[in-house]
């Protein structure tokens, strides 16, 4: 590696009018990127914080973005998380979303790479359909090198993708679709499922030269080996492809595939497990009930070295594969090789009963962190006998197989379904401390050398579900539709960017998109949406109304994987900045009054009687206003959203007005409607068009997630 292009020390340490001189007299030539380029950008931030974007760095700009440099997006909705995976260094965080938003469909996914330290996108990749999965693991994995990423997709695919290069997957596999689709005899339309396929768990070798699949096979096989050879696409009869009979005592496997797999450091064995395993896939079984299952496969021959259903989730093998805990109330440790009971950590800690939720190792294997919502004693019920110390929600840290630490936390943590890799807890790279998110609210850090100390509390975290903890002292919260970065060394919080849809606001129209094929984002403004596009040779469209909400979601990736600002690049040769034709919006929509008057006929001499029929089928108002656009023309002002705020006394004033509604019925629903009555118990809303029989009941408030009076948007 060539010496340092310049002081580093006189880099951090300098005065504004110093670092000038030094990036004058600094060797460029030598410059290396992974080595130099953070802390000349935290330099020049600094000088940003204090004087703003000045010409030095526009100068320095010049001199980083060579050849190759591409501009990439932070994106503002990018959609629920489907997967994530830390790279092997710990500085770069992949993460798939369902859908990009620039998907004329919506059922388009992007795979992106983030940077730790900038908090900020510095590689995506599009895909046509869908990435990662719900509740399945691991289907994101980078491999060990951290020079490929690999992904499920199509929900049955895996593909392998370099690292860092923006393009597809050179490399896939579709081995699941012969042995691995349902049988015809357990759907009702067999026909829908043939060559269906299904996503399959699956892992790196440890010198990247073979993946294993996990899936059926040929003679009830369960999994096979596959090389890895960057541009061939891999079936079930392709050359190379070994699949393993998974014999165990002599009998052929019956269980469901494995759903979480890891191949073994020394390259020996793959082991894993499956949850609610069963063997209603088998014609003849006639075993109708569900079991938890692990398994330690050989590699040369393809036979099971162990196999057990005497597990209970939650469970977790160590990162090498030696050891394995489990268990909810009876926490075991057991030999990851054989099954053996190591020992038994419950004795640990009794007589106090524990309600594990999740098992956590640390990197090296030798902490194990036992998340524990519930505890019992026998004793609590007897008021003769002092309080005893086993308090809960609670985190108990063994240390190579013994009790180390008790950590009382304030509020319980739960695992997802959803995301069954995200953890509430997480230890540092060297296992020296531990975060642990608590609720909504903070983030514990502790600090577990000699005796265990909280470090600090990160509050107002957000929506974020599961932590990682990354290098360089650096936290990720994720959510479902959230990611959060951390210094964890003092708390700060890096960047935060929330992908949902603000309140009060639906998509915007696909008229409104001024590029054919939909590629441009939509950016919401009081009176409608501006739209963005951005080019990766640094060329942006954007209008000058939404410049600076964009400007800090825009970074070029040097080498592809280090972020540097696209403000400090305006004005050099390596940006554009452009706006919009006035012609290149099509369909701009039809001057018309965005709402009209209903009128309810009310006979001449009606009698009490016939009043309440008439209310009955035709609402309670003589007349309202309903909407003449469609609902994604409207904004909500003001919004309530679900909660305090959505309440009888916020909504009767809007009774007989518009309403723009956001609720989730199995989807996420956009809709307009009029309010016709407000009560203590909720709403009557009416959503068809007029003329229609009012054939909607009163509404519960908790079933809306927003809604509020609509409003026209200006169209483009």
């Amino acid at each position: 590696m060539p010496g340092h292009f310049a002081n580093r020390s006189l880099l951090v340490y300098c005065s504004d009018e110093e670092l000038a001189l030094l990036v004058e007299q600094a060797d460029f030539g030598s410059f290396v990127a992974g080595r130099d380029l953070p802390p000349l950008r935290e330099r020049l931030l600094r000088l940003e914080r204090e004087r703003g974007v000045t010409e030095l760095h526009r100068r320095v700009s010049e001199k980083i973005l060579g050849a190759g440099a591409r501009l990439v997006e932070t994106p503002r909705y990018a959609g629920p998380l489907r997967a994530f995976a830390l790279s092997p260094c710990g500085r770069h965080l992949a993460i798939a979303s369902q859908r990009d938003e620039s998907s004329r469909d919506g059922w388009a996914c992007v795979l992106r790479i983030w940077e730790l330290a900038t908090g900020c996108v510095v590689d995506a990749v599009a895909f046509e359909g869908n990435v990662g999965g719900w509740g399945e693991s691991s289907t994101l994995q980078w491999s060990p090198s951290g020079a490929w990423l690999g992904v499920t997709f199509d929900d049955a695919i895996v593909g392998v993708m370099r690292a860092f290069a923006g393009t597809r997957p050179s490399f896939t596999v579709d081995v699941t679709r012969r042995w691995g689709s349902p049988p015809p005899w357990s759907v009702i339309n067999p026909e829908h499922v043939v060559n269906k396929g299904h996503q399959p768990a699956w892992c790196w070798s440890p010198d990247e030269k073979a993946l294993f699949i996990s899936t059926r096979g040929p003679d009830h096989a369960r999994g096979c080996i596959v090389p890895f050879k960057d541009g061939e696409a891999v079936h079930e009869d392709s050359e190379g492809v070994r699949w393993c009979p998974a014999r165990f005592g002599g009998e052929h496997s019956k269980s469901y595939p494995l759903t979480w797999v890891r191949w073994s450091l020394d390259g020996s064995r793959v082991f894993g497990h499956c949850k609610d395993s069963c063997d209603w896939w088998e014609r003849d079984s006639v075993r109708d009930d569900s079991y938890d299952f692990v398994s330690v496969t050989d590699v040369q021959s393809g036979n099971l070295q162990f196999a057990s259903e005497d597990v209970t989730f939650p469970l977790a093998f160590s990162p090498d594969g030696a050891l394995l805990a489990h268990g909810r109330k009876r926490l075991v440790l057991a030999d990851g090789r054989t099954g053996r009971t190591v020992a038994e950590l419950s004795e640990q800690l009794g007589p106090c009963e524990t309600e594990v939720e999740a098992l956590v190792w640390s990197q090296d294997g030798r902490r194990l962190a036992v998340v524990s919502n519930w505890g019992s004693h026998p004793d609590d019920d007897d008021p003769l006998l002092p309080p005893l110390d086993h308090e809960h929600p609670a985190v108990f840290v063994f240390d190579e197989g013994r009790l180390r630490f008790h950590l009382k936390m304030e509020s319980p943590w739960f695992a997802g379904t959803r995301h069954p890799d995200l953890q509430g807890w997480a230890w540092s790279p060297d296992g020296s401390r531990g975060a642990c998110l608590v609720d909504e609210r903070q983030i514990m850090v502790w600090e577990l050398g000699a005796a265990p100390r909280l470090l600090r509390r990160i509050e107002n975290v957000g929506r974020v579900v599961g932590l990682v903890w990354g290098a360089d002292d650096t936290l990720v919260g994720l959510g479902d539709e959230e990611v959060a970065f951390w210094d964890v060394s003092d708390g700060h919080l890096r960047a935060h960017h929330s992908f949902a849809r603000e309140p009060g606001r639906a998509p915007p129209p696909e008229a409104w998109n001024p590029c054919p094929e939909g590629r441009a984002q939509g950016l919401p403004t009081k009176q409608g949406w501006a739209f963005t596009r951005v080019f990766p040779d640094g060329t942006v469209v954007c209008p000058q109304e939404v410049r600076e909400q964009l400007a800090p979601r825009l970074m070029f990736a040097v080498e592809g994987r280090h972020a540097w600002p696209w403000r400090w690049v305006v004005g050099t040769r390596h940006t554009r900045l452009e706006e919009w034709a006035p012609h290149s919006v099509a369909g701009a929509p039809v001057e018309a009054a965005p709402f009209a008057e209903h009128l309810i006929h009310v006979p001449e001499g009606e009698t009490e009687k016939q009043a309440k029929a008439r209310r009955a089928e035709w609402g309670p108002l003589e007349r309202y206003q309903v909407p003449t656009l469609p609902a994604w023309h409207y904004r909500a002002d003001p919004v309530f959203t679900r909660g305090p705020t959505l309440c009888r006394d916020n909504l009767a004033p809007y009774v007989g007005r518009v309403m723009l509604v956001c609720a989730y019925d199995g989807w996420l629903r956009y809709y307009t409607a009029t309010l016709l009555e407000v009560t203590a118990d909720g709403m009557l809303l009416h959503a068809e068009a007029p003329g229609h029989r009012v054939t909607d009941r009163i509404r519960p408030f908790d079933s809306i997630l927003w809604m509020g009076p609509a409003v026209p948007l200006r169209g483009p």
